[in-house]
């Protein structure tokens, strides 16, 4: 996974979460960014983003589309883009519900670096085998 030549859309209602985690990523190499404010512009940027997209971070809970929703659409337009759900919900259902609509990971906020570097660790290690 070549990181300097991925984009990463980071997609969250919360803009303070979006930054948070956009300085978490730049912390790990990560460089190129899209931002999504609610589940409609992630939806967009699934469909019309750039090729390179191919690690997004999906808040499940989004005005527009769910987190989940996003994920589901991803799936079959960017097979190749690994999602990672974030949610301040860790109820089992949800971890499930994500883990069964193909997510990378789950995260649950509020996330600290070190789980963050956690799910980017076992997403790079995938990527190589």
């Amino acid at each position: 996974m070549n990181k300097e030549a991925l984009t990463v859309m980071i997609a969250d209602d919360d803009g303070t979460m979006r930054s948070l985690l956009a300085m978490v990523l730049k912390d790990h190499g990560y460089r190129d960014f899209v931002y999504a404010a609610d589940g409609q512009q992630a939806v967009e940027l699934i469909r019309t983003g750039s090729a390179a997209l191919g690690l997004a971070f999906l808040d499940i809970d989004m005005p527009g589309f769910t987190g989940l929703e996003v994920l589901a659409l991803a799936r079959q337009l960017r097979p190749g883009c690994a999602c990672i759900i974030v949610s301040a919900h860790s109820a089992v259902e949800n971890v499930m519900a994500a883990i069964r609509g193909g997510a990378a990971g789950f995260v649950v906020k509020p996330y600290s670096a070190q789980r963050i570097a956690e799910v980017l660790l076992k997403i790079e290690r995938e990527s190589l085998s």
